[in-house]
Protein backbone atom coordinates (compact mmCIF):
# COMPACT_ATOMS: atom_id res chain seq x y z
CA UNK A 1 0.00 0.00 0.00
CA UNK A 2 1.39 3.41 -0.89
CA UNK A 3 1.47 6.35 1.51
CA UNK A 4 -1.49 8.70 1.09
CA UNK A 5 -2.26 12.19 2.34
CA UNK A 6 -5.57 12.04 4.27
CA UNK A 7 -8.63 13.73 2.81
CA UNK A 8 -10.11 16.78 4.50
CA UNK A 9 -13.56 15.69 5.63
CA UNK A 10 -16.21 18.38 5.32
CA UNK A 11 -19.90 17.63 5.61
CA UNK A 12 -23.13 19.44 4.80
CA UNK A 13 -26.57 19.43 6.43
CA UNK A 14 -27.87 15.86 6.18
CA UNK A 15 -30.58 13.66 7.65
CA UNK A 16 -31.44 10.08 6.71
CA UNK A 17 -33.72 7.72 8.57
CA UNK A 18 -35.53 4.50 7.91
CA UNK A 19 -35.27 0.79 7.43
CA UNK A 20 -35.04 -0.88 4.04
CA UNK A 21 -34.00 -4.20 2.52
CA UNK A 22 -32.37 -4.84 -0.83
CA UNK A 23 -32.56 -8.22 -2.59
CA UNK A 24 -29.93 -9.14 -5.17
CA UNK A 25 -30.75 -12.44 -6.89
CA UNK A 26 -27.17 -13.00 -8.10
CA UNK A 27 -25.92 -12.75 -4.50
CA UNK A 28 -28.24 -15.54 -3.27
CA UNK A 29 -26.94 -19.11 -2.90
CA UNK A 30 -27.41 -22.12 -0.63
CA UNK A 31 -25.77 -20.32 2.32
CA UNK A 32 -26.93 -16.73 1.69
CA UNK A 33 -30.37 -15.11 1.36
CA UNK A 34 -29.16 -12.48 -1.14
CA UNK A 35 -30.37 -9.64 1.08
CA UNK A 36 -28.88 -6.70 2.92
CA UNK A 37 -30.82 -4.43 5.26
CA UNK A 38 -29.95 -0.91 6.34
CA UNK A 39 -31.65 0.66 9.35
CA UNK A 40 -31.19 3.69 11.56
CA UNK A 41 -30.27 7.35 11.21
CA UNK A 42 -27.38 9.55 10.14
CA UNK A 43 -27.54 13.28 10.79
CA UNK A 44 -25.55 16.47 10.73
CA UNK A 45 -26.61 20.09 11.18
CA UNK A 46 -23.57 22.38 11.08
CA UNK A 47 -25.56 25.07 12.92
CA UNK A 48 -25.75 22.93 16.08
CA UNK A 49 -23.57 19.80 15.69
CA UNK A 50 -19.79 19.69 15.99
CA UNK A 51 -19.60 16.45 14.01
CA UNK A 52 -21.92 14.15 12.05
CA UNK A 53 -23.40 11.24 14.00
CA UNK A 54 -25.38 8.12 13.36
CA UNK A 55 -27.03 5.05 14.73
CA UNK A 56 -26.94 2.83 11.65
CA UNK A 57 -26.70 -0.91 11.09
CA UNK A 58 -26.11 -2.82 7.87
CA UNK A 59 -27.18 -6.47 8.12
CA UNK A 60 -25.50 -8.46 5.32
CA UNK A 61 -26.49 -11.91 4.01
CA UNK A 62 -24.91 -11.84 0.53
CA UNK A 63 -22.57 -14.24 -1.26
CA UNK A 64 -19.06 -12.85 -1.82
CA UNK A 65 -19.30 -10.84 1.45
CA UNK A 66 -18.84 -11.36 5.16
CA UNK A 67 -22.15 -12.38 6.73
CA UNK A 68 -23.32 -10.49 9.82
CA UNK A 69 -24.08 -7.00 11.13
CA UNK A 70 -21.97 -3.90 10.61
CA UNK A 71 -22.63 -1.15 13.16
CA UNK A 72 -21.63 2.43 12.34
CA UNK A 73 -19.32 3.70 15.09
CA UNK A 74 -18.35 7.04 13.51
CA UNK A 75 -19.65 9.22 10.70
CA UNK A 76 -16.57 11.02 9.47
CA UNK A 77 -18.15 12.55 6.40
CA UNK A 78 -21.75 12.92 5.23
CA UNK A 79 -23.03 14.89 2.27
CA UNK A 80 -26.53 15.19 0.86
CA UNK A 81 -27.38 16.63 -2.51
CA UNK A 82 -30.45 16.97 -4.67
CA UNK A 83 -33.96 18.28 -4.26
CA UNK A 84 -36.26 15.88 -6.13
CA UNK A 85 -34.35 12.65 -5.41
CA UNK A 86 -32.07 13.60 -2.51
CA UNK A 87 -29.01 11.38 -2.25
CA UNK A 88 -26.80 10.88 0.80
CA UNK A 89 -23.16 9.76 0.83
CA UNK A 90 -21.52 8.84 4.13
CA UNK A 91 -18.28 7.24 5.28
CA UNK A 92 -16.60 6.38 8.54
CA UNK A 93 -15.72 3.50 10.83
CA UNK A 94 -17.81 0.49 11.78
CA UNK A 95 -17.66 -2.63 13.90
CA UNK A 96 -18.66 -6.12 12.79
CA UNK A 97 -20.46 -8.99 14.49
CA UNK A 98 -20.48 -11.92 12.13
CA UNK A 99 -18.88 -14.93 10.55
CA UNK A 100 -15.31 -13.61 10.33
CA UNK A 101 -12.91 -11.37 12.22
CA UNK A 102 -12.69 -7.87 10.75
CA UNK A 103 -10.10 -5.40 12.08
CA UNK A 104 -10.23 -1.68 11.34
CA UNK A 105 -13.45 -1.74 9.33
CA UNK A 106 -14.45 1.35 7.36
CA UNK A 107 -17.68 1.84 5.39
CA UNK A 108 -18.92 3.88 2.45
CA UNK A 109 -22.69 4.27 2.09
CA UNK A 110 -24.97 5.80 -0.59
CA UNK A 111 -28.73 6.16 -0.33
CA UNK A 112 -31.00 7.74 -2.96
CA UNK A 113 -34.55 8.64 -1.91
CA UNK A 114 -36.35 8.27 -5.24
CA UNK A 115 -39.85 8.03 -3.77
CA UNK A 116 -41.30 11.42 -2.92
CA UNK A 117 -44.85 11.62 -1.62
CA UNK A 118 -47.07 9.10 -3.40
CA UNK A 119 -44.57 8.31 -6.21
CA UNK A 120 -43.88 4.58 -5.90
CA UNK A 121 -42.75 4.12 -9.52
CA UNK A 122 -38.99 4.42 -8.92
CA UNK A 123 -37.45 2.48 -6.05
CA UNK A 124 -35.03 3.95 -3.55
CA UNK A 125 -31.46 2.74 -4.10
CA UNK A 126 -28.85 1.79 -1.49
CA UNK A 127 -25.21 0.92 -2.02
CA UNK A 128 -22.47 0.15 0.50
CA UNK A 129 -18.87 -0.98 0.71
CA UNK A 130 -16.93 -2.14 3.77
CA UNK A 131 -13.19 -2.72 3.78
CA UNK A 132 -10.65 -3.55 6.50
CA UNK A 133 -7.57 -1.64 7.70
CA UNK A 134 -5.48 -3.22 4.94
CA UNK A 135 -7.87 -2.07 2.20
CA UNK A 136 -9.31 -5.57 1.63
CA UNK A 137 -12.99 -5.61 0.64
CA UNK A 138 -15.10 -7.26 3.36
CA UNK A 139 -18.65 -6.68 2.10
CA UNK A 140 -20.46 -4.78 -0.64
CA UNK A 141 -23.83 -4.45 -2.34
CA UNK A 142 -25.97 -2.07 -4.37
CA UNK A 143 -29.56 -2.37 -5.49
CA UNK A 144 -33.15 -1.12 -5.40
CA UNK A 145 -35.10 -1.23 -2.15
CA UNK A 146 -37.51 -4.15 -2.10
CA UNK A 147 -39.06 -3.67 1.35
CA UNK A 148 -39.23 -0.69 3.68
CA UNK A 149 -38.36 2.92 3.03
CA UNK A 150 -35.55 5.38 3.53
CA UNK A 151 -36.11 9.10 3.81
CA UNK A 152 -33.31 11.49 2.86
CA UNK A 153 -34.24 15.04 3.78
CA UNK A 154 -33.41 17.48 0.96
CA UNK A 155 -31.10 20.27 2.04
CA UNK A 156 -31.30 22.60 -0.97
CA UNK A 157 -27.82 21.79 -2.30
Amino acid sequence: MSIQIPNLHTSNRSLIEGRASVFIRRRKDAAHAGVFTVEGTIKFDPAVDSYPSGNMRIRVDLSDSAKGVFKVTTVEQVDTMGKHTPTLYASGRCSFDGDTKVVGARYWLMMADNKRGQDEETADVIGFLVFDRNGKRVAYGTGPVREGDIVVKPNGE
